[in-house]
């Protein structure tokens, strides 16, 4: 392997503008093609063998409407006092009239004292449960949360809203954490190695790579399931996996160069010292992911194949993507700071 990967990292260093634009083509055909030809990701919770499962799969097949998605809208005064039924009997029919509800619970029957249903009004009357029943999750859209966001009920109440709908299309922030976790990364690589080209281009690497994966979960989507969580995992993973195996190849490549060692040259040797490690903690955290199949939980299953996706690209452009970085950068990424070769300590131990 060590022969395979300095031949490699060799090509990368000799000619990096080649392998650049290779991967910068990749990213763009793998974006459109997703955009294009990608399923949408959906969340499905099907376990196979469990007694919820054989009662929900019931319910369905006997049409009882209670196999679908919930909504729970939670309604109290906007004084604080008693609730007016009139005014969540008003609310009750606009939920009703949404597109794809079935039903909804009857708190304004039980505050007039036409109806005893249990658990949708509190004792002191000051809270009101409205339980709005949707079809299955596959007849449904984000349209629908949107929907029952838009209703607000009278000025006279204050209205919350939670439930299944939410927790299927509510669409998280944008990216936040991962942008948070690129910029604390860049911080410590910058403290650590004293040279931002050097901590910049871990982080180059490892975002055009998390582009790719990421992009081509929805491409792996006709053929499986995918789940909506997979591309926040795979992010997290990606991010993870992806700084981490650079780190391998930049840092002894630095040392190689203060060494003497030319520029070429440290980048084949880096690819063949560092880079088996590389491969081979990949290799054990893909296999470890698809553990997951043995679950027998389909959208477990599915989910690891999509972060695993994310992994092996990760590892592909440590060995390709890397070297080419490295080679632009040439000697820049020792930057001012001087590299000390293993420590006296670290040498003997």
């Amino acid at each position: 392997m060590s022969q395979t990967l300095y031949r490699l990292g060799r090509v990368a260093a000799r000619r990096p503008w080649a392998v650049i634009a290779s991967w910068l083509v990749l990213a763009a055909l793998v974006v459109g093609a997703s955009g294009a030809f990608g399923a949408k990701l959906e969340d499905s919770f099907r376990v196979p063998g469990l007694d919820s499962q054989q009662a929900n799969d019931l319910l369905e097949a006997a049409g009882s409407g209670q196999a679908g998605v919930t909504a729970i809208v939670a309604v109290s005064a906007a004084d604080g006092g008693p609730i007016d039924a009139g005014a969540v009997a008003r609310l009750q029919r606009d939920l009703a009239a949404l597109p794809h509800v079935l039903g909804t619970t009857d708190p304004a029957g039980v505050l007039a004292g036409t109806s005893d249903e249990p658990g949708v009004v509190s004792p002191d009357r000051s809270v009101a449960l409205v339980r709005v029943q949707y079809a299955a999750l596959d007849e449904l859209s984000a349209a629908d949360l949107a929907d029952l966001k838009a209703v607000d009920g009278d000025p006279s109440l204050r209205v919350e809203k939670g439930g299944d709908l939410f927790f299927a299309f509510e669409e998280p922030p944008t990216n936040v954490g991962e942008l948070v976790g690129i910029l604390a990364a860049l911080a410590i690589l910058l403290l650590a190695f004293g040279s931002f080209v050097a901590a910049a281009t871990p982080i180059g690497m490892a975002v055009l790579g998390l582009a790719i994966g990421v992009s081509a979960m929805p491409l792996l989507g006709q053929l499986m399931v995918i789940p909506s969580y997979a591309p926040v995992l795979g992010a997290m993973v990606g991010l993870g996996v992806g700084i981490d195996y650079a780190l391998f190849v930049v840092t002894r490549h630095r040392e190689n160069l203060a060494r003497g060692t030319a520029v070429d040259e440290s980048i084949a040797r880096s690819i063949a010292t560092a880079g088996r490690p590389v491969v081979f903690a990949g290799g054990i955290v893909v296999v470890s992911i698809l553990g997951l199949a043995v679950a027998g939980v389909p959208f477990m299953t599915a989910g690891g194949v999509a972060i695993s996706l994310v992994v092996l690209v990760m590892v592909a452009a440590s060995v390709t993507l890397l070297p080419a970085l490295l080679a632009v950068a040439g000697r820049r990424v020792v930057g001012r700071r001087p590299v000390v070769a293993t420590s006296p300590g670290w040498a003997r131990w």
